[in-house]
């Protein structure tokens, strides 16, 4: 197979992608999800990582990299190099031509029951649910969430039906300039310089007779009776949960990426294209997690309302993300649980469970919404880990069996008196009882790779639903080679990942 080719026949579920012993790793279960657990060091990425992510390209997928680590960019143009997919990378960042005017783009999005309004609060919802912006490091109280949503809808609808374009430094100036106050509301200097009155005014001209009248009246009395009468600390806050998100968008070269045309998009994605995220959260910090995030939200509803995936045999791809701690978002739960008929594969990367229930919450909410991630990703791969709680969950996936406990004993009498002697006893047991069948403390010892491991790194793949032939179990321990290995393919090619 030439890997720089798509398959001739298009991309059936059960064709293979990486070779696992004797079994295949299909696109069906690239489908489903993968997570990937490792320690520092453990080799995940150099790893399974890197066997999953050179089996994506060589299949011909389209695909999403967000990049925590400033490496990362380079290691894709390598992958895509490697597997004769040069052509199909574009790297999205700061060197780069590449634009996404994502306000633009969501203004056009197609479906039935999709609006304008509704497609941007809930982008910028999930953007922020990233950052400070999240009701949940609030202390649970919606009451932030639902005050944010209020406002972004009601600057759009007025910027809408006021017939102004909508974009972010239009939404700002609404929100910059809305009455701070009931008697500010009625003085004559605000009014003449506030760009919140003017589309007021424009708005209520426009709307008579349009079927959004009422709406209309609704918009006025949010910007004119609810929005003034708020607590000025609440306000305050409000505010500054909208203008922490925007301003970091509307300056520099932020600006040039997302507020300008859009020469890149989610659709470029679907039809084949690598776009590599080229903000490195370690390097570009907050700003490098929205711009990663937008990509992903905006790309999860891309396809989940594709239109060329009739039969389910549309042009597979990824979405992936090493240390997915930084991208994590509320979202994440309820596209993969319907990733599969989108023909998306997720790969989400990180050290332990702890640092992924903390992304999205913490708390008891937190660890609620990484179950319902981690339960819809069907793939499981734990490489060396020192986290408990990470290997405890590894050793329930195991799940537990009969094991046979066998216990021996022996000992010695001395008797003294008038005739001394001496004897040995010797006593033998045997007992069963429920265990896991692998401990959790046996993940802590699989290799790690590098030069001490013969650059191999171990990890325990786990399938739900699946028995591996090696095993006879829904789970078995596979070794991956770092590198010097080509692909592993059933059938043509050699193999990445060997059972043992």
């Amino acid at each position: 197979m030439n890997p720089g080719c798509p398959p001739l026949l298009g991309w059936p579920d059960q064709q293979g992608l990486v070779a696992m012993g004797n079994d295949a790793w299909r696109i069906k279960d690239a489908c489903e999800g993968t997570v990937i657990f490792g320690g520092t060091g453990s080799g995940k990425t150099s790893g399974s990582g890197r066997a999953l992510a050179r089996s994506f390209l060589a299949a011909g997928f389209g695909g999403l990299v967000l990049c925590a680590k400033q490496d990362e960019p380079s290691l894709w143009r390598d992958y895509a190099a490697e597997t004769g997919r040069a052509s199909d990378l574009s790297m999205f960042g700061a060197a780069e031509p590449w634009t996404f005017n994502f306000m633009h783009y969501e203004s056009l999005r197609s479906g039935a029951g999709a609006g304008l309004t509704e497609n941007l609060v809930s982008l910028f919802m999930e953007v922020s649910s990233i950052g400070s912006g999240d009701a949940r490091a609030r202390g649970g109280d919606p009451f932030w969430e639902r005050a944010m949503r209020s406002l972004i809808r009601n600057s759009v609808d007025l910027l809408v039906m006021a017939g102004e374009p909508v974009s972010l430094h239009a939404m700002f100036d609404v929100i910059r300039s809305a009455p701070p106050d009931a008697v500010t509301l009625t003085a004559q200097p605000w009014r003449t310089r506030s760009a919140c009155w003017r589309l007021l005014e424009a708005a209520r001209e426009r709307a008579p007779g349009k079927s959004w009248e009422i709406d209309c009246r609704e918009v006025a009395g949010y910007w004119t009776s609810h929005f003034p009468t708020l607590g000025e600390k609440t306000r305050g806050s409000i505010v500054a949960m909208f203008s922490t998100l925007a301003e970091a968008l509307m300056r520099g070269k932020m600006r040039e990426l997302f507020c300008g045309g859009t020469t890149l998009s989610p659709e470029d994605v679907i039809a084949g294209r690598i776009v590599v995220v080229d903000l490195p959260v370690k390097e570009w910090s907050e700003v490098g997690r929205m711009a990663a995030v937008l990509w992903k939200y905006c790309l999860q509803k891309a396809v989940e309302r594709r239109g060329d995936n009739a039969g389910g045999r549309g042009r597979p791809l990824f979405i992936w993300a090493d240390e997915c701690q930084h991208f994590a978002s509320r979202y994440d739960p309820l596209f993969q649980a319907t990733a599969r008929s989108s023909r998306a594969a997720s790969v989400y990367m990180t050290q332990n469970y702890p640092s992924l229930a903390a992304a999205l919450g913490g708390g008891p909410d937190g660890r609620m919404m990484t179950d319902a991630l981690l339960g819809n990703m069907g793939t499981k791969i734990f490489h060396a880990n020192s986290d408990r709680e990470t290997n405890q969950l590894a050793a329930e996936l195991v799940g537990k069996r009969l094991q046979a406990l066998r216990s021996f004993g022996s000992g010695a009498s001395l008797s003294l008196g008038a005739q001394a002697s001496a004897g040995t006893s010797a006593n033998r047991g045997r007992s069963e009882s429920m265990d896991y069948e692998i401990q959790p403390m046996e993940f802590s010892t699989l290799r790690k790779g590098g030069p001490d491991n013969a650059l191999t790194s171990d990890a325990l793949v786990f399938q739900n639903g699946r028995r591996w032939s090696g095993t006879g179990r829904t789970w078995q321990k596979v070794s991956f080679r770092q590198r010097g290995t080509e692909l592993g393919v059933p059938g043509p090619g050699t193999a990445a990942g060997r059972a043992r």
